[in-house]
């Protein structure tokens, strides 16, 4: 049997003696299920003799352990005894509701998978920064930022209002190396080279990745750090100061060790009081929404704030026009999708208040992703020109179109990307638009917003189905609105199509939870994930427009 390393034995140990092998897994009353009644199709094959192998015996064995029906109600599909073995590892699961395991959880499995013996892939990449690709290969007006056969996806980008030549972007790796992958320009897009950020002690993968520009030209960088044997999983900043070409760790700014879905802004308001200050936010599985900010360029973190107490899941934090900030989340029981602002520097919050109740209220199965499911993602974003709609707050989420959830097959549901507007800072909100179906088939998730802070120009971008036919395949569009967000129009961005239901396609993260978009002076960055034909290894890639 390979060796295992000290902390995975730890672990271990934990596992295979504990009576019943569960830990606190035992049942409470009858209202119990077993393995049998969970999905098969969940169920994956796991190298034996490794120490994933030793975790997945420890808990089949134990066939008297129970756990409780409410635990499918989460449609994650994770194994029946990761999810008992995730339930020991993170304490303080919910034990109800859509949303109960954490929203990375299929990255972890999907790492443990391609590392069965629970070591980091590429050790020597956590002491020091390493190019790992040259200049990426333009296809027609898109350009593959990865260029390596190896797995990306979810990804988010940036870029320097100081210099605007100057563009970051990031992307999770977890079958490789398990670093987030770093991707930095120096020519506005058109040509990139790529790098990898460090671990910090105690972390095997990084994912969830969001970067952000401060005024002197420093970039910032957010992920979850994950140790090797899924029961940390951490918010981490990093930053580099060479215009992403190195990386350095920062700060771990969480507290606890069950975290998810973590964003990352700065103020880069030139007359803000606050200007520069990092805020950071994530939410925590059944426990709400939580909040960090520095005050002096990463040098001091406060204690973590708790900003809501609900099923919050997934978070986005927009700076406004004089140093506002405004942070965003769906809540999974209520459905709602709910707003705070700061106006002190992040010092205090307003009471939440809610944009709209959605249809879906955690995610969504669709054709080109069911599997994965596409999330119910709220991003928000601010108009910061010196145009008539300053001061203006949008909101931008992904729902279902009705009642009728569409699933693998199509069936009458779809669904749509829509968009609201506040303009008394977040305190009420305009009545839900849907975006128009002008060259977009009818499924379209994933979205993201921003405004470009020199013309107040309101851009969005998300995936839609429909372009060669089918409900399977997709492109990336850009709609984008001159008006203030109430005329919009609808342009393709992508040159060829993916397909992710297909049996080569990653079906643990398809097309991951959400793209990266970034607008200045009229240049527009998109990133997306894309695995269209002729990309290395046929594996899902990290792709953006050339400007």
């Amino acid at each position: 049997m390979p060796s295992i390393d000290k902390c995975s034995f730890l672990i271990l140990s934990v596992v295979l003696f504990t009576p019943l092998g569960f830990g606190q897994l035992q049942p409470v009353n009858s209202d119990s299920v077993s393995k049998a009644n969970y999905p098969a199709k969940w169920d994956v094959r796991v190298p034996e003799g490794t120490a994933l192998a030793q975790i997945r015996d420890s808990y089949e064995k134990h066939n008297r352990i129970r756990m409780m029906t409410t635990d499918l109600d989460d449609q994650s599909p994770l194994p029946f005894w990761f999810r008992a073995y995730l339930r020991d590892q993170l304490q303080n699961l919910p034990t109800t509701g859509k949303y109960q395991y954490p929203r990375v959880s299929d990255q972890i499995f999907g790492w443990m998978l391609t590392h069965p013996d629970l070591r980091s892939g590429d050790q020597k990449a956590s002491a020091r920064n390493v190019r790992v690709a040259a200049t990426a290969i333009p296809a027609g007006t898109n350009v593959n930022l990865t260029n390596f056969a190896e797995t990306n996806s979810e990804s988010s980008i940036a870029v320097d209002y100081t210099n605007p030549l100057v563009v970051v972007s990031a992307s999770n790796n977890i079958q490789q190396s398990g670093h987030q992958k770093q991707f930095y320009s120096a020519d506005g897009g058109k040509t990139w080279q790529v790098t990898e950020l460090p671990l910090a002690a105690g972390a095997a993968l990084q994912a969830d990745p969001s970067v952000a520009f401060a005024t002197d030209g420093t970039v910032w960088a957010s992920t979850l750090g994950i140790d090797s044997t899924g029961s940390s999983v951490q918010v981490e900043v990093f930053k580099s100061t060479n215009h992403g070409a190195t990386w350095s760790f920062v700060s771990s700014v969480s507290s606890g060790n069950n975290n998810d879905k973590e964003m990352i802004a700065v103020d880069t308001n030139p007359s803000s009081p606050y200007k520069d200050r990092i805020y950071v936010v994530w939410d925590v599985p059944g426990g709400g929404m939580r909040f960090s900010m520095s005050p002096d360029q990463g040098g001091s973190w406060t204690p973590v704030a708790s900003l809501s107490h609900d099923n919050a899941i997934g978070s986005d934090v927009a700076i406004g026009d004089h140093g506002e900030v405004y942070v965003g989340w769906p809540d999974t029981t209520s459905r709602e999708l709910r707003v705070v602002r700061s106006t002190d520097g992040g010092a205090h919050f307003s009471p939440l208040q809610v944009i709209t109740k959605t249809n879906a209220s955690y995610e969504i199965s669709l054709p080109p992703m069911c599997r994965r499911n596409a999330l119910v993602y709220v991003t928000l974003a601010t108009d910061k020109s010196a145009g008539s709609s300053r001061g203006r707050v949008y909101a931008s989420w992904t729902d279902l179109n009705g009642d009728t959830e569409p699933g693998c097959q199509g069936g009458n549901g779809n669904a749509d990307v829509y968009v609201s507007r506040s303009d008394d800072g977040g305190s009420t909100w305009t009545k839900p638009v849907v975006m128009p179906h002008t060259s977009s088939g009818p499924d379209r998730f994933n979205q993201w917003i921003d405004v470009d802070p020199d013309d107040g120009t309101v851009y969005l971008t998300y995936y839609g189905t429909g372009g060669d036919g089918t409900r399977h395949t997709t492109n990336v569009y850009l709609a984008n609105s001159t008006d203030g967000g109430q005329n919009w129009s609808e342009s393709k961005i992508t040159s060829s199509t993916t397909d992710e239901t297909v049996a080569e396609a990653d079906q643990g993260n398809q097309y991951g939870d959400y793209n990266g978009l970034a607008a200045y002076k009229k240049v527009i960055h998109i990133s997306w994930t894309d695995r269209r034909s002729g990309v290395p290894g046929n594996k899902e890639q990290i792709f953006s427009n050339a400007p």
